[in-house]
């Protein structure tokens, strides 16, 4: 089945993605350090290692089984896991940037950096995710959403500014997200369709081999 197929791509490079996104929070750590308070960052910084640590012993327990039953729940679990990932990225600006403490400067500076790590991340996620929709989709808009959202809201123009910036950026992203799905799951359908052909011939006696030299 299809879907199996786009669930084990999904968990294939699935490490990838964990690696990527505990290294941007390292980042987010040493850029927010002196800024952001102190126990809400630590605090912040251990969930999201708990919450990589859990998706992947996921990981390690789908590879570890011997068949691909129950493709659907184990596609659910990572899409839940993934959307937890984006969440905790959308809710950066919120917790770890004062906004009352700030010049207008500093502040437009360090939601700058932060946007800048997660316009990174999605742009990555295109690779690893873009094989499912739900996957991508799970992780960008609640990483991008809600801290454009904030930064609109703030009222002056620059912080508006970088807000509807990294909105549209997201939406470009997104569709190019799209055209590689359709792409991805073109190939994994022509995959399954070659392997359901030489199974045919196999099972009628076929014989399928090419001679040396052949094309």
């Amino acid at each position: 089945m299809l879907s199996s197929r786009v669930t084990q791509h999904l968990y294939r490079n699935s490490y990838l993605s964990y690696i990527a996104t505990a290294g941007g929070a390292l980042l987010v750590v040493w850029l927010l350090y002196d800024v952001a308070p102190r126990q809400v960052l630590l605090l912040w910084f251990s969930l999201f290692l708990l919450l990589t640590m859990a998706r992947s012993v996921l990981t390690f327990c789908y590879q570890k089984q011997k068949t691909s039953k129950h493709c659907d729940r184990w596609l659910g679990l990572f899409l839940l896991g993934t959307f937890v990932s984006g969440l905790f990225w959308g809710v950066t600006g919120f917790l770890l940037i004062p906004h009352d403490s700030l010049p207008l400067l500093d502040s437009i500076v360090y939601q700058g950096m932060l946007m800048l790590f997660i316009g990174v991340l999605i742009a990555a996620s295109v690779i690893t995710y873009s094989v499912s929709r739900g996957a991508y989709f799970c992780f960008a808009l609640p990483a991008v959403v809600p801290q454009c959202m904030m930064l609109i809201y703030r009222g002056d123009d620059y912080h508006s500014f970088l807000g509807g910036f990294m909105l549209a950026y997201a939406l470009v992203v997104s569709v190019v997200s799209i055209y590689v799905n359709r792409m991805l799951l073109l190939s994994l359908a022509t995959q399954e369709e070659n392997e359901r052909l030489r199974g045919l011939m196999k099972t009628h006696g076929i014989d399928i081999t090419l001679p040396p030299g052949g094309s």
